[in-house]
C-alpha cells in the first residue's frame, strides 16, 4: 500500500488527467522535431535511434502534417 491509498479520488483523477496533458504535449513536441530534422534533411535512419523508433516510424512522423492535438478522442 502506498501513502497515496488515502488520497481524493477527485485529486488523483485531476492529477493523472494533468498528467496526460502533459504527455500528450511532450509527444506532440518529439514529434515536431521528428518532422524538423526530416525537412532539414537528415537522414531517417539518422534520426531513428535519436528518437528512439524504428526508421519506418520516423517516415510515418515525417508524412503527418501535424501531430494530434488530443489524443484523448
Amino acid at each position: 500500500m502506498t501513502a497515496d491509498a488515502g488520497r481524493d479520488p477527485d485529486e488523483l483523477l485531476d492529477e493523472i488527467e494533468q498528467a496526460a496533458d502533459q504527455v500528450a504535449a511532450w509527444t506532440a513536441r518529439w514529434e515536431s522535431l521528428v518532422r524538423q530534422a526530416v525537412q532539414r534533411g537528415i537522414a531517417q535512419r539518422r534520426i531513428a535511434p535519436h528518437a528512439n523508433v524504428a526508421q519506418s516510424t520516423v517516415s510515418r512522423l515525417a508524412a503527418r502534417a501535424h501531430s494530434p492535438t488530443d489524443r484523448r478522442s
